[in-house]
């Protein structure tokens, strides 16, 4: 919830029929192994927290993480702002739907006179399951292909071909392990590898 510099599509499609690992199949083979975990068993004290709700992402605190981020990279931004929302729905048994409609857009001034402008819409939703292991949730038989991430840049008005510069990844998949912290409405979800740690709100 990675990046490329290529070519802007009109619709950079996620497609994923993922097996196993931390928030894809390659990488994650050695955790094709996870079993299921008992539904009778003993909750711990972060999946007692962290299941049988709903959480909310907090797009202004993501806003400010990938601004900061950037700015790590050298890039020169002016703004970054999260419109929209996107929750998780995580069931005590460990099911997940995790549905995006957001969108995120970054302004940049590289010189006097240029004004970028990087705007990423997240839409749809994606399925499958998150067991906590300790304080990494796995997830398995994810099921991204309802989710599109569109991508689009302008210098001044005038469509760019190619994005100016990678943007830190907002949400997750199944494509790396969720390393969780929970307290009360305040879950935390961060992807493996990824700069940005995700904040969420309890809904429900």
């Amino acid at each position: 919830m990675d990046r490329t510099r290529g070519m802007l599509t009109a619709t950079t499609r996620w497609v994923g029929a993922l097996a196993v690992a931390t928030v894809l199949v390659p990488t994650l083979a050695g955790c094709s192994l996870l079993q299921s975990p008992d539904t009778n068993a003993e909750l711990s004290a972060l999946a007692t927290c962290a299941l049988g709700h709903t959480w909310t992402t907090d797009l202004e605190e993501a806003a400010t993480k990938i601004s900061e981020e950037l700015v790590k990279d050298q890039i020169p931004v002016t703004a970054v702002t999260a419109d929209g929302s996107q929750t998780l729905e995580w069931s005590i048994e460990g099911r997940v739907v995790l549905t995006s409609d957001y969108t995120i857009t970054i302004t940049t001034a590289p010189a006097a006179d240029q004004v970028i402008t990087v705007t990423e819409t997240h839409s749809g939703t994606a399925t499958g399951a998150a067991y906590i292991n300790g304080e990494v949730a796995i997830p398995r038989k994810w099921d991204g292909s309802g989710v599109n991430i569109d991508t689009v840049a302008d210098n001044n008005g005038t469509t760019l071909e190619e994005l100016p510069f990678p943007i830190p990844k907002s949400s997750f998949d199944d494509g790396v392990g969720l390393e969780l912290t929970c307290n009360g409405d305040t879950l935390s979800i961060h992807p493996r590898g990824s700069s940005v740690t995700q904040i969420w709100k309890l809904s429900s």
